[in-house]
């Protein structure tokens, strides 16, 4: 890790009527990473530049809530309306590995270099949704904005595993903790041949999805 530190991001759904639905899966991560990382960390802050934004919203709409909390219990949060989304949501396999062993893949900050490809195809592409990344064992990890699931010809939904190498959603914990998915470790063969495709944030839910051909 550089010397200035990366700052800590949440990218929270905050619904028409006001409600968080995940806002303590949020806290949990958000204070779990700055224990990991050795950051300073104050709830009561973070809650507090969450409000302030709010306040400075638009209502009775749904909103995209995004705070950056730094290594020193800074915080900064800004709110702003969230467009509707159709599906399914399209999605493309990355040309470039993630990673090894890179001790910031677990955790949501803004050093994401290794997503460099993805942003400058998303916003060239914006029909496409995400970019799925596998390891350099071709597994398959996590898109640079969603985490991925695939149905098994039972019916049974399945996530990569978080051993270091993906970040664990907020949504996905939610999924994992309702008992609607489980993990496995993902080849692409498993997801070249998936009854089913899905991917989840924090933002759009649990979205049903389909793999199309990189663009050009």
């Amino acid at each position: 890790m550089s010397q200035s530190k990366p700052e800590l991001i949440e990218t929270l759904r905050v619904d028409a009527d006001g409600q968080i639905p995940l806002l303590e899966l949020h806290l949990e991560r958000v204070a779990r990473s700055c224990a990991e990382l050795g950051y300073d960390w104050d709830a009561q802050t973070w809650l507090q530049a969450m409000h302030t934004a709010l306040g400075q919203a638009p209502v009775n709409t749904p909103l995209r809530l995004r705070i950056l909390w730094g290594a020193d219990a800074s915080a900064q949060a800004q709110a702003n309306a969230l467009p509707a989304l159709e599906g399914p949501l399209q999605l493309c396999l990355s040309r470039t590995p993630l990673p090894a062993q890179d001790p910031l893949l677990s955790h949501k900050t803004t050093h994401r270099p290794w997503y460099q490809e993805a942003s400058a195809l998303l916003e060239k592409h914006p029909q496409i949704f995400d970019v799925i990344y596998l390891d350099t064992q071709n597994r398959v990890c996590e898109g640079s904005r969603s985490n991925i699931y695939i149905q098994d010809e039972q019916g049974q939904w399945w996530t990569p595993p978080a051993q270091g190498w993906l970040l664990p959603g907020v949504q996905r914990q939610a999924l994992l903790n309702s008992k609607l998915v489980r993990e496995t470790e993902i080849s692409l063969e498993d997801l070249l041949n998936a009854k089913a495709i899905r991917v989840s944030n924090a933002l759009r839910g649990w979205q049903d999805a389909l793999l199309v051909q990189y663009p050009v």
